[in-house]
């Protein structure tokens, strides 16, 4: 007497193996830079997990920091001041947090970098949550001057540079 016909048994097969696989996450960013020569600004807008950065933010200063929360722009700041590093001309600038923004399960950071009149060069240095996530990938988009470059910053190799 069979107690199973063979599509229910396929079904539990796949149910028992798939029930030991674990999805797997994937750890990402994308930042834009934009040189806006009419305000002699850069301006930059990262755009991240919000799970993954108040992760990071917990683990790094150790204590619980809430996105949504006004206290945790001091922490947004500082950690951006340390993990990206703008290069203009040869000379690390400071970037300036005008402001963060939460939709749905992303976080918006905006920056700005001002007083910029001219760009020969410019570097950016992206370890953002490196120190957290080994396999995370920072998708940068750099505009200067109708130029356009992308490039993506893992462990080992996190800058990109433009040159004019």
């Amino acid at each position: 007497m069979r107690i199973f016909n063979n599509s229910v048994f396929v079904l539990m097969i796949l149910f028992f193996l798939s029930s030991f696989t674990s999805l797997h996450k994937y750890y990402v960013s994308v930042t834009d830079v934009e040189y806006v020569a009419q305000k002699k600004a850069v301006q930059i807008i990262s755009r991240l997990f919000v799970d993954d950065f108040e992760k990071v933010l917990k683990e790094r200063y150790e204590q619980p920091i809430q996105l949504a929360d006004d206290s945790s722009r001091i922490y947004v700041e500082k950690y951006f001041s340390k993990k990206m590093l703008v290069t203009i001309n040869g000379k690390v600038e400071s970037i300036k947090l005008i402001g963060t923004e939460i939709e749905d399960d992303m976080v918006h950071c905006y920056f700005e970098i001002e007083n910029i009149s001219n760009i020969n060069t410019i570097q950016i240095t992206n370890k953002l949550f490196f120190d957290m996530f080994y396999n995370q990938q920072n998708i940068t988009h750099l505009k200067v001057n109708d130029r356009k470059k992308s490039f993506l910053c893992i462990q080992g190799n996190a800058k990109g540079l433009l040159k004019f």
